[in-house]
């Protein structure tokens, strides 16, 4: 199947979990015979020159674009799937209902949330905003039936198939490298994202805990915590990410805002319970007590996970695969004949 993606991602793209999601699948499927074509911006999608505020926004493109035409019509796809719900994601709607092309989407962002660091706008007109957007939606891919739920009592009444998101255990496992880290008092606090706002990454930097907090992570909101934060917490790039993490004592996942959470399922890989607040994403993946702790006490939470064994990390990571992912993906794809 050739499947037309409309996405705000880049192929080979790695900082954004979106990024990561779709790059994934698309090297199962690709491998399978299947193929995945990304319709983005034509310039690489550059995270720290999208801001306002430090924060992440993403590009607002035309809706009467007609590249995405051309694309429809040069590739001649089996399906199309739009996962952004803005910019050229509006305009490959627009392509769509215009011309009876039915299509699929999913909800990874909790706009609603991200709207409030990005806009200021009220979550009452995001989400009519969203219903607009997702109506002539054939299906709706969603990560959790939290997320489905969470749809449902906005509103949204589309079809909505759910699967989880995956990991590659040729990629996350665990592997430390003690030169990494040698000097740092112990234990080891580790938090892993794309450093923007949105991400609540200083309720993590907050925190008085024992030891040594690391941040690993590129974004646009990076130099503002640095500077804020400098000498109380210890920031890396994303590099080296599988040997720094399996290094940890404890990853640390203070975000409100994701709907899953890749960064999750990859400390656990690594040897790392989790230690996060009681939201979507954390208490669909997290075991209490075995892989982690979530509490609204994230201190609390945090401490708590230092009795946790990486044995019982390990085999909850082991429990999600892209392959399964992918091919849920394929399956919920709305064939064009």
């Amino acid at each position: 199947m050739r499947i037309l993606l409309a996405t705000f991602a880049n192929r080979n793209a790695s900082d954004m979990g979106v990024g990561r999601y779709y790059n994934k699948v698309a090297d199962v499927l690709e491998k399978e015979g299947h193929e995945l074509i990304f319709f983005n911006h034509p310039n690489a999608f550059k995270v720290d020159n999208i801001t306002l505020s430090h924060t992440l926004i993403p590009m607002f493109s035309g809706i009467l674009s007609k590249r995405f035409g051309k694309a429809f019509e040069s590739t001649q796809p089996d399906a199309v799937h739009i996962q952004s719900e803005v910019g050229l994601g509006v305009s490959a709607r627009h392509y769509c209902v215009e011309h009876g092309i039915p299509f699929s989407s999913a909800y990874h962002t909790n706009w609603d949330i991200g709207m409030k660091y990005w806009a200021r706008l009220p979550a009452p007109l995001i989400w009519s905003y969203l219903r607009w957007y997702y109506k002539p939606a054939g299906v709706i891919h969603a990560a959790t039936p939290r997320v489905k739920n969470l749809l449902r009592s906005k509103g949204i009444q589309n079809p909505i198939e759910v699967f989880p998101l995956g990991i590659d255990l040729k990629d996350f496992f665990y592997d430390p490298d003690p030169a990494l880290l040698s000097g740092y008092p112990r234990p080891y606090f580790m938090s892993l994202a794309r450093i923007a706002k949105e991400k609540n990454l200083e309720d993590f930097l907050n925190l008085n805990l024992p030891g040594t907090k690391f941040l690993i992570g590129n974004g646009p909101y990076k130099n503002h915590l640095q500077k804020k934060y400098q000498g109380k917490a210890v920031f890396f790039p994303y590099q080296n990410v599988r040997a720094l993490l399996s290094l940890g004592d404890v990853f640390v996942f203070p975000s409100r805002y994701d709907t899953f959470g890749l960064a999750n399922l990859e400390a656990l890989a690594c040897g790392l319970p989790i230690a996060a607040y009681p939201v979507m994403g954390p208490i669909d993946i997290i075991e209490q007590g075995v892989s982690g702790y979530t509490a609204e006490n994230l201190q609390e939470a945090a401490l708590a996970c230092l009795t946790l064994k990486k044995e019982a990390c390990i085999q909850r990571a082991s429990q999600y695969s892209w392959t399964d992912t992918a091919h849920h993906f394929l399956k919920y794809q709305l064939r064009l004949t």
